[in-house]
């Protein structure tokens, strides 16, 4: 004879509490405070909740949040709970493609000062992100977070039933934003397209002989691109896209040889490089999700769609997701009797998404593939005329930056 099932009844259930699904999560609860009744009208699944607070060594796993990014998390209440220490803002970025440097003909730069802003964006470690916004959905009552894995889920016309150990969860919509390998996504039977690029991002924190300079650094390195992130202790962070079948070699040097051998590939540019860190690395793939939205569910974040790491949108990308899907959700939901869950809503939030992010994953593998080929020579040129062309040059700042104007 099987437990008994309690079962409780939301507006909305969020499967994921990542950086993402909690940004949602709080800022609806913001924008829809004056549906607060006696009950939570969210919920959160989440197994692994953050370590709280967050261990004092910087993690490996940081993030370029652009400006549009920073104001959410403003919105959200969180963006103040980050110490300083783990993030730090940059102010300039430097792209370059052959041995002539970050200052040659064959480079580009982008200065905050030159677009009328304060920063381009910030390097942010990841957990200490999550953990602030957990600390901040915690103390909302409109918010129930459950730490407990979800088992299964039934979707009909009517609502959405999600079944965990001894509770059953009664939704008129469900988010999935449970990440790259979402369950939500496969149990709703959501085709995915993929794309591996037989590469692997190293990443490890490094000290430099030189300041960083509160500067983004990347070179176009014919494996792939590598880019120093500056970190608020004087540290960069590296994310270094390399072949899969060369990985392992650049594993199994010491640190010494792999600092040695990575100054030299990125020209000395923060003069000798010393490792602080042990390293890490994880396959690179694109995935798109066909589609976003269907009866009674949404997904977003990389449950929808992951990028290459070379432009570092890929967290910027789920926080505008964020951001539309909690437009269209407050506009929609100002009618007492809206439901959630009504398709043309979730249709408009994916049509506001879809294209963009399609775009973003293009130009990303168009980018990648351009660099690692045998035109990777007049890619570079090509760089020196980005530089050239001011217009250009803007809306692809602008665009990185998430600026709204751009869309």
């Amino acid at each position: 004879m099987s437990a008994a099932t309690s079962s409780c009844e939301y507006d909305i259930v969020i499967v994921g509490g990542g950086i993402v699904g909690l940004t949602l999560a709080r800022l609806l609860s913001l924008q829809l405070a004056d549906r607060a009744s006696d009950r939570p009208f969210i919920a959160v699944i989440e197994a692994n909740p953050p370590p709280l607070p967050p261990p004092a060594e910087l993690d490996l796993r940081v993030s370029a949040l652009s400006p549009a990014s920073l104001s959410l998390l403003k919105q959200a209440g969180c963006l103040n709970s980050i110490a300083k220490t783990v993030r730090c803002s940059y102010d300039s970025m430097r792209v370059w493609q052959d041995d002539a440097g970050p200052y040659g003909s064959h480079a580009i730069s982008f200065a905050a000062a030159e677009l009328g802003t304060a920063e381009l964006g910030q390097i942010v470690e990841n957990r200490a992100v999550r953990a602030a916004l957990w600390q901040a959905v915690a103390e909302v009552p409109s918010i129930q977070l459950l730490t407990q894995p979800a088992q299964s889920l039934r979707l009909s016309d009517a609502d959405c039933r999600v079944e965990l150990e001894g509770l059953t969860l009664h939704a008129r919509l469900l988010v999935g934003a449970d990440g790259a390998n979402s369950w939500v996504r496969q149990q709703l039977g959501v085709a995915v397209r993929e794309q591996p690029y037989q590469q692997n991002a190293i990443v490890t924190h490094l000290a430099s002989e030189l300041p960083h300079g509160n500067t983004a650094w990347q070179k176009f390195l014919p494996g792939g691109p590598a880019a120093l992130l500056p970190l608020a202790d004087g540290r960069s962070s590296l994310v270094w896209s390399h072949p899969e079948a060369e990985t392992e070699q650049l594993l199994a040097l010491s640190d010494a040889e792999f600092a040695a051998l990575l100054t030299a590939r990125l020209d000395g540019v923060l003069g000798e490089l010393r490792c602080t860190t042990s390293r890490a690395c994880f396959p690179l793939l694109r995935s798109h999700a066909e589609h976003y939205t269907g009866r009674r569910f949404v997904l977003l974040g990389d449950a929808a769609h992951r990028v290459h790491p070379l432009a570092g949108q890929g967290a910027n990308l789920g926080l505008q997701d964020a951001s539309v899907l909690v437009d269209e959700l407050t506009v929609h939901l100002q009618h007492a009797l809206a439901d959630p869950g009504d398709p043309r809503v979730l249709r408009r939030y994916e049509r506001r998404r879809k294209g963009g992010n399609a775009l973003t994953l293009g130009t990303m593998d168009v980018l990648n593939a351009l660099f690692r080929s045998p035109l990777a020579a007049s890619a570079g040129a090509g760089l020196g005329m980005v530089e050239q062309l001011v217009p250009l040059k803007r809306l692809l700042a602008d665009q990185a930056m998430g600026d709204p104007r751009r869309g």
